[in-house]
């Protein structure tokens, strides 16, 4: 994490993302990752720097009730949800507490009507942060810490706040999301289609990280399959898998009586892709956020694994298998946005048939299906 000042007033266009608007002679908190993207932009933009811990007042285990608490990470997805899901226990041991967080802007939707009081955006004005009597930083506790490789992330996230594992019931450790009625009222207007009575499988397309990436060739069979069966199998992802999703739909839909089963869902927005995952009866999704996403919601999912293993994440859900691969370098527990130095796609995560997801599927989770509704 850096303490910076800023030189002048700028707009700074990430990606997709929203612009960031930042005020000159003003300094900031912000992450590593956003503090590198921005210097490459602007060389010039930062003229003076504070030693972090000067500023930062770590959090260890103290009383909260009458306190506030700064937490920040700055992504994936899947990382905040582990945050708050600690975030919520720690609110139960003491509900007077004040619960401020900094995100990464894009994934803000994934914390709406949750418990938190203030929610920003990084990076953060230094005199909002100082605001709060304690802070916990989460950057690098999964990159760079080997407890990642022995501790499921929720209680890694947990003990990190100084919480008592063996205090915590394992239905605490599942995250929440929470979508509104009127949303997903909206969402039917728009795609009708979510109103059918035949079975919804949501699959990730892709993850953010290229190194957990299952092969689109693989889920061309996994989804004609299941469209064989007679599930409406829908393929989730942002704006930029548009194309991707679109090039697997076409294979899979050369069979044109596949064509009412298979559905591009790639959204605009992270909140359009949550209100429609609330949809689904069951997810398959890589290493990645929508694996959370689906265990928030109860959905039975299918996990595929490779740098690490699916213990380390899908523990505590409910109706979840993790498909592990037995490979000389698996687990490798690399978590970074570059492919696998093996190959890309990762060869273990190539190494995964589709006949062995299909296989999951229709032993452990087809029957949960077909239980009924309550």
């Amino acid at each position: 994490m850096k303490a910076v000042k800023v030189a002048e007033d700028c707009q700074l266009f990430d990606g997709n993302n929203p612009v960031v608007v930042l005020k000159g002679d003003t300094f900031y908190i912000m992450s590593d990752v956003l503090h590198e993207r921005f210097r490459t932009i602007r060389p010039d933009l930062f003229n003076f720097e504070i030693p972090f811990n000067e500023v930062y007042n770590k959090y260890k285990g103290q009383p909260l009730n009458g306190k506030k608490i700064f937490m920040v990470r700055h992504g994936g997805g899947g990382d905040i949800l582990f945050m708050m899901t600690g975030a919520n226990v720690l609110k139960k041991l003491y509900p007077a507490m004040g619960l401020g967080i900094a995100i990464g802007t894009q994934y803000i939707p994934l914390v709406e009507g949750s418990i938190v009081d203030t929610i920003h955006g990084l990076p953060i004005p230094l005199d909002v942060w100082n605001e709060y009597h304690y802070h916990l930083i989460f950057e690098g506790i999964i990159e760079n810490n080997s407890e990642a490789h022995e501790y499921n992330a929720y209680d890694l996230f947990m003990k990190e706040m100084g919480i008592s594992l063996s205090n915590v019931r394992p239905e605490d450790k599942i995250p929440q999301l929470f979508i509104t009625k009127l949303e997903k009222e909206e969402m039917k207007q728009k795609f009708p289609y979510l109103e059918s009575s035949k079975r919804k499988i949501g699959i990730q397309i892709s993850s953010s990280s290229p190194i957990r990436n299952y092969p689109p060739y693989h889920y061309i069979k996994v989804a004609t399959v299941l469209a064989e069966k007679g599930y409406q199998v829908y393929f989730f992802g942002g704006v930029n898998q548009t194309r991707q999703i679109e090039d697997v739909i076409r294979e899979i839909t050369r069979n044109e009586a596949l064509s009412m089963n298979v559905f591009n869902f790639s959204q605009p927005g992270l909140r359009g892709s949550l209100v429609g995952a609330s949809f689904m009866d069951c997810f398959i999704a890589p290493d990645s956020m929508f694996v959370h996403v689906a265990g928030a919601f109860g959905i039975p999912v299918i996990g595929i694994y490779g740098p690490f293993h699916s213990a380390l994440r899908m523990k505590y859900f409910k109706n979840a298998i993790g498909i592990d691969v037995d490979c000389g370098c698996s687990p490798c527990f690399q978590h970074g946005h570059f492919p696998c130095h093996r190959g890309d796609p990762s060869p273990c995560f190539s190494l995964i048939s589709p006949e062995t997801i299909i296989c999951a599927f229709e032993t452990k989770i087809e029957e949960v299906l077909w239980e009924p509704k309550r």
